[in-house]
């Protein structure tokens, strides 16, 4: 067994036994990916996964205005409050942040394990969501850019 199986296993039996059926179901169907009648499927998850995992993101979220869950009522007094404006904030963050984890993931691709770590630890012992890859790697890089500013 490689190594890259054995820790997806261990991923899986996390996911299991956290009782987080995302990551659980990821790992599985990245093992079944990895059987050699599937192998060759694994580049293409892993050059356009995460765009497509951004799409679905954004189309869900989009799906709930087109279907009026979203209470728009007076739109202009809505965006303009407190909760709009930190909202505008957040995106405007998440997004950056978002950006830099992609470059970081791009030039520095063994900081991955670790982030799939800190997912599966949240998800499934800290009531997390497993969803923050990126965002959690462009946290990452706005911290090992702190402790180059810093400790250098």
């Amino acid at each position: 067994m490689s190594k890259e199986a054995a820790i997806l296993l261990m991923v899986l039996a996390l996911g299991v036994f956290g009782r987080n059926s995302l990551i659980a179901a990821a790992a599985l169907a990245t093992l079944v990916l990895m059987l050699p009648p599937l192998s060759r499927l694994l580049p293409l998850v892993a050059n356009y996964g995460i765009r497509a995992g951004l799409f679905l993101l954004m189309f869900a979220v989009l799906a709930e205005l087109a279907l009026g869950r979203v209470p728009l009522g007076n739109l202009t007094k809505e965006i303009w409050s407190v909760d709009g404006l930190l909202a505008i904030l957040g995106g405007i963050i998440a997004s950056w942040m978002s950006a830099r984890g992609i470059e970081l993931l791009a030039h520095r691709p063994q900081v991955s394990i670790g982030l799939v770590i800190g997912s599966v630890i949240a998800a499934s012992f800290l009531g997390g969501v497993p969803i923050g890859p990126i965002f959690a790697a462009g946290l990452t890089a706005l911290g090992l850019g702190l402790w180059q500013i810093f400790f250098g």
